[in-house]
């Protein structure tokens, strides 16, 4: 049987572990006290630890153990996406994208969106998931909805970072790969399905956004999004 794995920010401070995670470990795997559990706290750290007392609002653990502690990237994928009208796509992306693993993921409204609400719980939850299942050990940020001109603006003051848009144009952008320069801080911009306006392609090229490619495939919002994701993870592979 495999040892559990928990979701606890600050395992060190309070040996408890949240009200979900307390019932997921009491009313789905039964754990008992001196069953064997891993916490990870989302930050680059990897914990060992046995159940004290298990109930479904409280469950506590003792001889908590670092057994691992990984230094950042040397890279980061921060994903701005326009959600689309059906939610459960954009679940699906936020769940593969965290397999993947992927500092975090934001979202904005523009002149062609489906969506310009987005509630950010449930894909907080998601993303815990994500971490435990993948034994990833940084846990991604969701950002809430902003729009397309407070998202521009967000990004001015970030020089030192490189920022890209899938750009769908004749003839076509140069690709992904062929954009990005390697082991930097990325922010890439995927718009809606009905693309950008060409106002705002304009606004992102005047604020020294890169366009790129995805290929000749015309491809979903979320699928993009979860292409680029993996993509710029390959490319950091060699």
């Amino acid at each position: 049987m495999s040892i559990p794995v928990f979701y606890e920010p600050n395992p060190i401070a309070s040996p408890f572990l949240s009200e979900d995670e307390s019932i997921h470990a009491h009313r789905v795997l039964r754990l008992k006290a001196g069953d064997p559990i891993f916490i990870l706290n989302g930050k680059g750290q990897k914990f060992e630890a046995k159940i004290d007392q298990s109930t479904s609002k409280k469950t506590s653990f003792y001889q908590l153990k670092e057994i691992e502690n990984a230094d950042k990237p040397t890279y980061a994928i921060h994903l701005w996406i326009a959600p689309t009208k059906q939610m459960e796509r954009m679940e699906w992306m936020v769940e593969k994208c965290a397999e993947f693993g992927i500092q975090s993921i934001g979202f904005f409204h523009s002149r062609y969106s489906e969506r310009k609400e987005i509630k950010t719980h449930r894909l907080e939850k998601i993303v815990i998931s994500a971490l435990k299942q993948s034994k990833n050990l940084f846990l991604p940020i969701i950002n809430p909805i902003v729009s397309f001109k407070e998202l521009v603006h967000q990004m001015e003051n970030k020089p030192v970072e490189q920022k890209l848009f899938a750009y769908i144009s004749e003839p076509p952008s140069p690709s992904l790969s062929k954009s990005i320069q390697l082991n930097r801080a990325y922010h890439i911009l995927i718009g809606p399905e009905g693309d950008f306006s060409q106002e705002e392609s304009e606004a992102l090229l005047a604020s020294d956004w890169t366009p790129f490619s995805l290929g000749r495939a015309i491809l979903r919002t979320e699928t993009a999004g979860l292409a680029a994701t993996h993509a710029i993870h390959l490319l950091h592979e060699n």
